[in-house]
């Protein structure tokens, strides 16, 4: 069923329910991850998806409303995953190295996620960075927050600063995808499935060697 725009005043239809809509998010994703830039425009997304331009309008009202569907289903998986982590019945630093693992995997598939957030981020007004920020952000680092806290307490890890720890690992992660034109240009190396494992074991080793206890 179409819902009303506030701001316009004309029917919108609902993504979630779409086939359309849905396919129209995976052609802007696949386009940014391809040409590894977010200029990307209505018209190239419409023709990968294989639908009318109208309908990004008519689902998402706009460009933002794309790209925030987009960042939606780049996290929805990991998000998913962390969650069955969490629940499962694993020591905290199996917990942590499956979740360092994961995040670096994710970057990997999604190498545009942090300059889109943070693009949407800079752009938009302070409470629509706080909103993007509660839904797409804290759960990630609520998680991690809450596996080093089980290490801490089985006296595995070492305390550290959870906020700070998080930021660094997600830089780890995104590092070697945001030089993927120094890796092409400068070495001749290409960013591919095998490089991107050896950049995960790098992650964990580092990450998890500096979060174990001293004792």
């Amino acid at each position: 069923m179409a819902s009303r725009s506030v701001a316009t005043g004309r029917a919108r239809g609902d993504p979630a329910n779409s086939e359309s809509a849905q396919q129209l998010v995976e052609a802007a994703i696949d386009l940014m991850r391809e040409r590894d830039t977010l200029d990307v425009s209505f018209v190239d997304i419409a023709e990968r998806a294989g639908h009318p331009q109208g309908l990004i309008g008519y689902y998402f009202g706009n460009k933002q409303g794309l790209l925030v569907a987009a960042l939606e289903r780049s996290i929805a998986r990991a998000l998913a995953q962390l969650e069955s982590l969490l629940a499962a019945d694993y020591d905290p630093v199996e917990k942590m190295r499956m979740h360092l693992n994961g995040i670096a995997e994710a970057y990997y598939r999604f190498p545009f996620f942090n300059r889109l957030l943070q693009a949407m981020v800079r752009d938009g007004s302070p409470e629509y960075a706080a909103r993007l920020t509660q839904r797409l952000i804290q759960p990630m680092m609520d998680a991690q927050a809450a596996i080093i806290d089980a290490g801490v307490a089985q006296g595995v890890f070492r305390p550290v600063d959870k906020k700070l720890f998080y930021f660094a690992t997600v830089g780890a992660a995104d590092g070697l995808n945001a030089a993927r034109f120094i890796l092409g240009g400068a070495l001749g190396q290409e960013i591919d499935a095998e490089s991107s494992k050896r950049n995960a074991a790098a992650i964990i080793d580092f990450f998890l060697a500096g979060l174990m206890s001293r004792d």
